[in-house]
């Protein structure tokens, strides 16, 4: 116990931090949906995100934090702290017929409010879930205390339903709009739990800014226009600006756009109008989300928790490239416009080639563009504000905010031997002198086939259904413009050595084995292409 005071009180410093072991400090973890790297202000949007841009600039930006690149893989590692297949998601909330592969998370994968609550904390979730199957791996049965929405029957499906209540022309109300009541749920849990001398965990779990495209009018009319000059524009002026927050290195490049992105200059205007209109709506849907966070931020002020909080801020992956249009035939779906609760719109690929800047692909991919994205942590007077490489991944979140709380990892819990953690604490990153995260085992990524390795500056990618490797040096080419295996196998062979083992380890199939068990939705999933809005002659 000597030691554990000890390096609580190292961490925070001072003679006030041996107070820490019996005050112990409350942790928000808020995790925004499609979210991509370049949405926020602090991250070079033209978006209105004051109150995460005040996060971010008296707390720490990190310019690399990786996830798994699409949302329940990312969520069963994130709340649990192990690599997806470990934890029985390791292709989505579907279940494959294995177990790395069942779609929702398994017994000997403790949550992190499992172990929190084990260790003296009050624990709540609002939000999306999307980790639960079969009945099995539902939020109050993994150690939340309360938890929204609690719907069985939403349970196994991912994201909370709501019924938004809509004004004349079809847009939400405010009082039901979805990204409000989530975080009014979460207000409500700190009301609920002011007086009480335990320290919380809320697991904060937005649905913003996930197509549907749809948002409050009035965030809509604040954006009117601001994307008219269309999707390549916006892509280098947010280019621009990373480059002065010091987000993104004076050396850095942009990377080589897919060739069916469209060139908005050979576009009619018509065309131009219904493209600029998606953006208006995810900007606003974005705006949005930071009004919320700023709520919440109000909320912990009046009740005396704000001090003693950590706030932690990241996404679930990049921008999606997913078209609504093409996938499940969505523009036959849709009963009014863009923005209203009858549209069944996404912002596209066009749209998410600026969120991603400046890095190469979409969503489900295991390219930069895929898998790093936002990463704030904020606790006053005790995180210095800064910028910093970090190299974190999603699988370390959990083991730091044991490390933070003083909690114990139990070997067994419930009759189960839980898993060893794989990740390390970010502490040594987020409050001491430390740049990266120290990890010579290096990170890994499968999803659908599609694969990654990164051990130090050396980045190794293959994307399904091919098996070539391609390596990247991310010190030198961070937008992963030249692929460089050829020049360097003994590179090649050392990254996919260790793939391979870690693949072994956490019960990775290759995927050519389980394609004939994958839903055909999800199929369309990966397959979709933005094909349909203009004709080819308005490509690059």
């Amino acid at each position: 116990m000597k030691k554990l005071t000890l390096c609580i009180a190292l961490i925070f410093g001072g003679a006030s931090a041996l107070v820490a072991q019996s005050n112990k400090p409350n942790i928000i973890l808020i995790l925004a949906d499609d979210l991509g790297y370049s949405d926020l202000g602090a991250y070079g949007s033209e978006i209105a995100t004051p109150n995460l841009d005040r996060l971010a600039s008296e707390g720490i930006r990190l310019k690399q934090f990786y996830n798994n690149s699409i949302c329940a893989p990312t969520r069963a590692s994130l709340i649990t702290g192990q690599y997806q297949h470990k934890a029985g998601v390791g292709y989505f909330s579907n279940d494959l017929g294995l177990p790395a592969y069942q779609g929702y998370l398994n017994a000997e994968s403790l949550t992190i409010a499992e172990v929190l609550r084990a260790n003296g904390y009050v624990t709540a979730t609002s939000g999306k879930w999307h980790v639960s199957g079969k009945g099995k791996s539902l939020p109050w049965d993994r150690g939340f205390d309360f938890v929204f929405p609690r719907e069985e029957k939403n349970s196994d499906s991912g994201a909370p339903t709501f019924k938004e209540a809509t004004d004349a022309a079809g847009y939400p109300l405010e009082s039901s709009f979805s990204t409000e009541v989530i975080n009014r749920k979460a207000e409500g849990f700190l009301d609920q739990i002011k007086g009480q001398d335990k320290p919380f965990f809320l697991y904060l779990a937005h649905t913003a800014p996930h197509w549907p495209l749809v948002a409050l009018p009035q965030d809509i009319a604040k954006y009117k226009g601001y994307y008219d000059k269309g999707w390549e524009s916006i892509r280098r002026a947010r280019f621009k600006r990373q480059k002065e927050l010091g987000i993104v290195d004076n050396t850095t490049t942009l990377s080589i756009a897919d060739e069916d992105i469209y060139d908005w200059e050979r576009l009619s205007f018509d065309q131009r109008q219904q493209w600029a209109r998606k953006m208006e709506v995810f900007a606003a849907m974005v705006d949005r989300l930071d009004q919320t966070i700023g709520k919440l931020l109000q909320k912990l002020k009046e009740n005396g928790q704000l001090d003693n909080t950590l706030i932690v801020f990241l996404s679930d992956n990049g921008a999606p490239a997913e078209d609504l249009v093409r996938w499940f035939h969505g523009a036959r779906l849709n009963s009014g416009p863009v923005g209203t609760v009858g549209s069944f719109e996404s912002q596209s690929k066009n749209w998410s080639y600026a969120s991603n800047t400046p890095f190469r692909a979409f969503k489900d991919y295991t390219y930069e563009g895929g898998i790093n994205a936002p990463f704030i942590a904020w606790f006053p007077g005790k995180i210095a504000s800064g910028i910093k490489k970090g190299t974190g991944h999603i699988i370390d979140l959990a083991p730091t905010f044991y490390e933070l709380a003083g909690a114990i990892y139990p070997k067994e819990y419930q009759g189960h031997q839980a898993n060893k953690l794989p990740g390390k604490s970010l502490l040594p990153v987020l409050f001491n002198q430390q740049d990266t995260v120290t990890r010579e085992e290096g990170l890994f990524w499968e999803r659908a086939g599609n694969r990654a390795a990164r051990i130090g500056k050396w980045k190794l990618v293959s994307t399904w259904p091919s098996y070539k490797w391609e390596l990247y040096d991310l010190e030198q080419d961070p937008s992963e413009r030249k692929d460089i295996a050829a020049q360097h196998h003994d590179v090649v062979s050392r990254l996919s050595t260790a793939y391979f083992r870690w693949a072994k380890d956490n019960g990775v199939v290759e995927f050519a084995e389980l394609e004939s068990k994958e839903p055909s939705s999800m199929k369309e999933f990966r397959e979709s292409k933005v094909q349909e809005i203009a004709a080819p002659a308005f490509r690059f």
